[in-house]
């Protein structure tokens, strides 16, 4: 009890220091609160189908809704929502989805099968409303994996959100322990993991844009860009002012991401889902940093936001807990 007492406390010092009371933003009109299934902490859109959806990472996080896990669409023309079969797997895996992310008609599902030590990507194939398995892939540098992306070479980085897994000290303290990590098969078809940065605050989001990768960091708010190259990546400086920033999409070439702006708030968020926390909604452009708040609620729309998506000049933000998603208009 004195350990979380302490850790709570710095928590609060650290938020007080850096962060501010989420700024109101007018002009933007909450059309709904879509219902889908515990967690739905991570999305993607998909235009490839009949009708425009999402495909949404659910899992259950509180007692009240474990054990949960599941990907589910949402048809954004009809609103409706359903569980995606999964088929072709094998017996033995136990899906936790965490963080993914389509690149054609491949998902790429981080599954935390078996804490603390096993969180393999799943790869499935996307066949309407059917998940159809391709490959399982585990290294021993998935010690604590959160976010995901391909490379242009048929690679996978990933961001492991801390240097142990589960660490409330990481966090408080700033430690800086987490890293970066490139999946790459050699040539009889086995998947071999490589650290390729370091030193990061708890990476919760990564996407690419080209031959150019970003890589979030909650703790220090901000974004790390690097450029892909055949010598590896090159650091290419720093988007600044980006609070608690999670997961990161692309949106017209542009950044988008929500952020839980106080710490603090969050953490009894996660301890008590009476507790509100804040969340804004930046888009950053990647060349000259600037940003701005696309939404921003003290936590009474949505707490916890983890994923914005825009499509049709409609914002949707998912979180980490409830079982429901966030619809809204923007102004034009």
């Amino acid at each position: 009890m004195k350990i979380r007492t302490a850790v709570q406390a710095l928590l609060l010092l650290s938020g007080m220091i850096a962060c501010s009371l989420s700024q109101d933003v007018h002009g933007q009109t909450l059309i709904e609160k879509i219902q889908v299934k515990a967690g739905p902490e991570d999305m993607v859109l998909d235009t490839s189908f009949a009708s425009p959806r999402l495909l949404i990472s659910c899992c259950g996080r509180r007692e009240v809704h474990k054990p949960y896990g599941e990907m589910v669409s949402l048809d954004l023309r009809s609103g409706k929502h359903q569980e995606m079969r999964r088929i072709n797997e094998p017996n033995d895996i136990l899906f936790r989805p965490h963080g993914i992310y389509l690149d054609g008609d491949l998902l790429y599902v981080i599954s935390h099968e078996k804490e603390p030590d096993y969180h393999p990507v799943l790869i499935y194939r996307v066949q309407g409303e059917e998940l159809s398995f391709v490959e399982l892939v585990h290294t021993d540098k998935q010690h604590s994996p959160n976010a995901l992306v391909t490379g242009p070479n048929g690679e996978i980085y990933l961001v492991n959100d801390s240097g142990k897994r589960g660490s409330l000290w990481e966090k408080a303290l700033k430690l800086k322990r987490a890293n970066l990590v490139k999946l790459t098969k050699d040539n009889e078809g086995i998947w071999e993991g490589k650290v390729v940065a370091k030193k990061l605050g708890y990476p919760a989001g990564i996407n690419r844009l080209g031959d150019r990768l970003f890589v979030g960091d909650a703790v220090l708010h901000r974004i790390h860009p690097y450029m892909i190259t055949s010598d590896g990546l090159i650091p290419t400086g720093q988007i600044k002012g980006l609070k608690g920033n999670d997961n990161i999409r692309i949106y017209l070439g542009q950044i988008l991401t929500p952020g839980h702006v106080k710490p603090m708030k969050f953490i009894k968020h996660v301890k008590d889902p009476e507790k509100l926390s804040p969340v804004d909604v930046f888009l950053a452009h990647p060349d000259t940093g600037e940003h701005k708040v696309l939404y921003s609620t003290r936590g009474e729309s949505i707490s916890g936001g983890s994923t914005a998506i825009i499509f049709e000049n409609k914002l949707y933000i998912s979180q980490v807990f409830d079982p429901w998603i966030l619809k809204v208009a923007l102004d034009p």
